[in-house]
């Protein structure tokens, strides 16, 4: 699966967090200053092309959802980290976490 970019996971967060949405409603969902519509809009596109989300017509305009749970990126993301950053192991990445606290206030 293709990782996101910073501006891709934004849209997509506030995506999976709504369901299912309009470009009016996800940059509603922006702290300020909120982005410009036709950036948004771009950034819909351009994961649409990516096959992260589709769309359905509402009106005269359309709605968005995602095609890939959030589960699944963040799955994906996990291995991709584990494999490239952490050599497979999974007890470098505990070891890691454990270091810099994180996983300490999970247990």
């Amino acid at each position: 699966m293709q990782r996101l970019t910073p501006a891709e996971e934004q849209v997509m967060l506030r995506l999976w967090g709504l369901g299912e949405a309009t470009i009016k409603d996800i940059i509603q969902f922006y702290p300020l200053p909120k982005p410009a519509y036709n950036t948004t809009s771009t950034i819909v596109r351009i994961l649409e092309r990516k096959g992260f989300i589709d769309h359905k017509k509402k009106g005269k305009g359309f709605v968005y959802l995602p095609k890939i749970s959030k589960d699944n990126y963040r799955d994906s993301l996990a291995d991709w980290l584990l494999n490239n950053y952490f050599d497979c192991s999974n007890q470098a990445a505990i070891n890691h976490f454990n270091k810099i606290k994180r996983l300490d206030e999970l247990l």
